[in-house]
């Protein structure tokens, strides 16, 4: 554990430890002493004790309080320090951090990494160069950290040395895949900072070339080569981005700026502004990798280098979101101004944020009134999958009609919006042109497993084109092996043919893939109860019953049970005939 907390637990349970007897003047005081000094390290232990529980409850706040005041009494133990600058960090205060951090010793601190790099991270967005590199000069054996500092120590290296931090900056993600993008890109965003525009756009265009992506970087290439008068081939790059990689807010602003003819220069980036994207980036992957707040950590450590770096901030907010820190995603997408290029989609993550927090009026609110000031097709697809998830599919089909009128008049067929159309319409009972949406959404994606499993089971489900429906859940099923919708979808498939048998061998296999989902479980019932496995039916009807998500699934099984049940007891274990 830590080296300070030599604590004697015989101390607390014998007698002689603290007498109460009398004594000399010294030995009272020496007692009184030992009896502060045990209390002390009681109280130590108590704090350590609740911010290590804190820390694997995920109560983040709590945690960092506790490590924060463990931290002021116990300085000499690196463990100690890195728990509680990570714990800080993790919900943001990172000047709270800093202060803790500048308390430690230096024996204490040469023997951290995230204390370290956090005091270089300090003295760079204070523009201290060259207290920077104090902090940097003993090993790593953290790669991600050393590939940080990397960057840190080329940014603050940049002015006075551009060759040396140039190089430094191409080798700081190492041969490490997406990494190595993000050394090279960063490298180049350099050259352009140092004023060598022509091989700066030479880099950023060879990685283009070769499909290493970064929104970054594209967006910096298309910018220089609308400067230099190429501007077809910058919006040609940025469609490019959007169609294989998606929409991003930097370059749809570009875009805008282009087609306006009013261009604005690249950017030039201090220390710490060059230092907060090489965090961002690094910490990017991490954001849609991870399943906790680690990348927290990072991020926040980003936005303290460059409070204006927004994409950050949405990335951030969205490991919050997922980590179910959602009033201080809230917070931070609410920061968001509405001068940034990122606002509109920050609204977007807003309103799926007071979604989940269970704040159904104010994240429509705040949907509508964006796409009232925007027109954004993002917003509207928001909305739309909004209103979709709170049962409204009415209004959600009519707003998924809105994007592909739209969408057909610029020529633009979007499969996932078919798709979403034609599942709001089934559900409200419009089958033909559910039917047309879904088949039409197939047509433009005709590999995607999602699509085949839907119409093939919704065709079954009906009972209509069944060796059609069939054999395209089967193929679904080779796409997606591992699925427990698609292997259940088959499963019922079999059901509603009479291969009840068959039907069981799918659905088990779909109970354990999906065993907490009561459609499926109730499947396997109804196929159990058509073989006389009638209490294996009742059991899994029973699981169903508990997983039930609402008040109508509830009520069907319930009557199901009681039937089933009634249904046993009648016949007095003569054979009892269909039931479901």
């Amino acid at each position: 554990m830590f080296r300070t907390l030599a604590l004697s637990v015989s101390c607390l349970v014998l007698s002689s430890c603290v007498s109460n007897g009398a004594g000399t003047s010294s030995e009272i005081l020496a007692r009184a002493e030992a009896d502060t000094q045990l209390r002390r390290e009681i109280d130590t232990l108590s704090t350590y004790a609740v911010a290590k529980y804190a820390g694997l409850t995920d109560d983040a706040q709590t945690s960092a309080r506790q490590y924060a005041r463990l931290l002021r009494s116990v300085q000499d133990d690196p463990w100690v320090a890195e728990q509680a600058i990570f714990s800080i960090l993790r919900v943001g205060e990172v000047s709270r951090a800093v202060a803790l951090a500048k308390r430690l010793p230096s024996t204490t601190l040469n023997e951290t990494e995230l204390p370290r790099l956090l005091m270089a991270v300090d003295a760079t967005q204070r523009g201290a160069s060259d207290e920077v590199f104090t902090y940097l000069d003993q090993p790593w054996r953290n790669e991600y950290h050393a590939m940080l500092a990397r960057s840190l120590a080329a940014w603050n290296l940049l002015e006075d040395d551009p060759q040396a931090a140039i190089v430094l900056q191409q080798q700081a993600g190492g041969d490490d895949g997406l990494f190595t993008i993000m050394g090279q890109t960063l490298a180049a965003i350099m050259k352009a900072n140092t004023g060598d525009v022509a091989s700066a756009q030479s880099d950023l265009g060879y990685l283009f070339d070769l499909g290493a992506r970064l929104a970054l970087g594209v967006e910096a290439e298309a910018r220089l080569l609308a400067l230099d008068g190429q501007t077809e081939k910058a919006l040609q790059h940025l469609a490019t981005f959007r169609t294989e990689v998606g929409r991003h807010p930097a370059l749809t602003a570009l875009q805008r700026e282009i087609e306006a003819g009013r261009i604005n220069p690249v950017p030039t980036y201090s220390a710490a502004q060059g230092t907060a994207l090489a965090f961002y980036l690094a910490t990017a992957p991490q954001a849609t990798q991870y399943y906790n707040d680690v990348p927290a950590v990072y991020f926040a450590m980003a936005s303290y280098l460059d409070p204006d770096l927004h994409v950050a901030k949405t990335l951030w907010a969205d490991v919050l979101d997922q980590s179910d820190r959602r009033v201080e995603a809230i917070a931070l997408l609410q920061s968001i101004p509405e001068t940034s290029v990122h606002h509109t989609s920050a609204q977007g993550q807003l309103a799926w944020a007071l979604r989940r927090e269970g704040r159904d009026d104010e994240a429509l609110t705040i949907a509508r009134e964006t796409l009232a000031r925007t027109d954004n097709r993002n917003i509207r697809v928001q909305l739309a999958d909004l209103l979709q998830s709170l049962g409204r599919d009415g209004e959600a089909a009519d707003t998924f009609s809105d994007i592909i009128e739209a969408d057909e008049a610029e020529g633009r067929y979007d499969w996932r919006i078919y798709y979403a159309r034609g599942g709001a319409r089934e559900r409200l009972g419009e089958w033909p042109p559910a039917e047309n949406d879904l088949q039409t959404a197939m047509n433009l994606r005709p590999d995607n497993p999602t699509i085949m499993n839907y119409l093939g089971y919704s065709w079954i489900d009906r009972g209509i084109n069944l060796d059609e429906g069939l054999a395209l859940i089967e193929t679904a099923l080779r796409y997606a092996p591992d699925n427990g919708a698609i292997t259940d979808s088959l499963g019922w498939a079999h059901y509603k043919l009479g291969n009840y048998e068959r039907a069981i061998f799918y659905l088990e296999r779909a109970v354990e893939l999906e065993p907490t989902i009561s459609e499926i479980l109730d499947h396997l019932g109804d196929a159990y109860w058509q073989v006389g496995r009638f209490k294996e039916a009742g059991f899994q009807w029973e699981r169903a019953l508990k997983y039930a998500a609402d008040e109508e699934e509830r009520e069907r099984l319930s009557k199901k049970l009681a039937g089933g049940i009634a249904l046993l007891q009648a016949a007095n274990d003569t054979p009892v005939p269909a039931y479901p």
